[in-house]
């Protein structure tokens, strides 16, 4: 339950490079507070002047704000150290510790420049992104978003759809959701009528499956899981679906590992995405 007398800070991130990993690194603590405290978050990138902090701390003590600076540049760190007692605000530093202390234990100076980190952070960000795009659409679920996925794989339960989506995912930067197929129900209309995201089906022998979910329901029995003659038809209504969407690829999984059925996915890919495709994200 939320709590209505929720204290208010004002939040200024301050940074000489973009300040978006600094700002994700402060969301992530100050969300552990969210009962108690209500957090604005205003980042200041490419801050590169002492001129350019001066309006900014102005802009902290007149709200009453925390200033949280990831400053690269020893001249502004410094001169906020000099300048700290002179303002009516709270500082945290995030970078000068961590600096300092690494000086000490590798021997050696840094280079000092700001946004090294840059692309790799970029590319950090996207792959978390795709990470929890793909765990949020894990079995059919949030349909309502279907449309933003890279790819949408199609089956029955137990064909390893979840560690594929998130293989595909991890190593592949794709926004992967999977949509289980269940024998008389109707699939999402979605997944019949959306045309961007690429369709993948997993086909499966039906001894094969009897097998793989005799295994995993050997503490629950399901009867009508794992009897062979069910999941053939299971399989047969699968089929039928499939038939059903245009352009899909299907892959036998049968004796495939999931690394085998990722390198079969992505093989094809050029010829389903087409050519002018240049980014997964």
């Amino acid at each position: 339950m939320k709590n209505q007398n929720r204290r208010k800070v004002n939040v200024l991130v301050v940074s000489d490079a973009t300040g978006i990993t600094a700002e994700r690194v402060i969301q992530a603590v100050l969300v552990q507070f969210s009962t108690d405290v209500e957090p604005v978050i205003r980042r200041f990138g490419h801050v590169k002047t002492v001129g350019q902090l001066q309006r900014i701390l102005d802009m902290a003590e007149n709200e009453r704000g925390v200033v949280i600076y990831s400053l690269v540049s020893n001249d502004l760190r410094n001169w906020i150290e000099r300048q700290k007692r002179s303002w009516g605000i709270e500082f945290i530093d995030l970078l000068g510790p961590l600096i300092d202390r690494m000086i000490k234990l590798f021997g050696i100076s840094p280079s000092m420049h700001p946004g090294l980190l840059g692309l790799l952070g970029e590319e950090s960000i996207r792959l978390a992104e795709s990470i929890d795009f793909t765990m949020r659409h894990d079995d059919g679920r949030d349909i309502r978003t279907l449309g933003q996925a890279d790819l949408i794989i199609v089956d029955l339960s137990r064909t390893s759809k979840t560690p594929t989506s998130l293989y595909l995912s991890c190593n592949h930067n794709l926004k992967a959701a999977n949509v289980p197929i269940v024998l008389g129900v109707r699939p999402p209309r979605k997944i019949f009528t959306l045309k961007r995201p690429r369709k993948v089906g997993f086909f499966i022998e039906a001894s094969k499956l009897s097998s793989i979910r005799r295994r995993r329901f050997k503490t629950v029995p399901v009867q009508d899981c794992v009897d062979v003659r069910y999941n053939a038809r299971e399989l047969d209504y699968c089929r039928g679906v499939f038939d059903r969407i245009e352009g899909i690829q299907i892959v036998d999984v049968t004796n495939c590992s999931i690394e085998e059925v990722s390198k079969q996915v992505m093989q094809a890919w050029p010829r389903a995405a087409g050519a002018g495709r240049t980014s997964m994200d």
